[in-house]
């Protein structure tokens, strides 16, 4: 999803938080606080994007 978004930075910058902070959710997963935050940036900064389009095939690919 990190990369669908442009990467960590791009992701940083639209959260909000720390590169390093983002960076960890590559391995921990994002918080769903933090996720619900995204998609509201993603909404605003991004609207061509389907974020609940990549959420869902990220959740699909986890269940795998």
């Amino acid at each position: 999803m990190i990369d669908a978004l442009g990467g960590t930075t791009a992701v940083a910058r639209l959260a909000t938080t720390p590169v390093s902070t983002v960076h960890s959710w590559r391995k921990n997963g994002i918080p769903a606080s933090r996720l619900a935050h995204l998609k509201l940036a993603v909404a605003v900064a991004k609207p061509s994007i389907d974020i609940d389009a990549i959420v869902s095939g990220v959740t699909q690919a986890a269940a795998a």
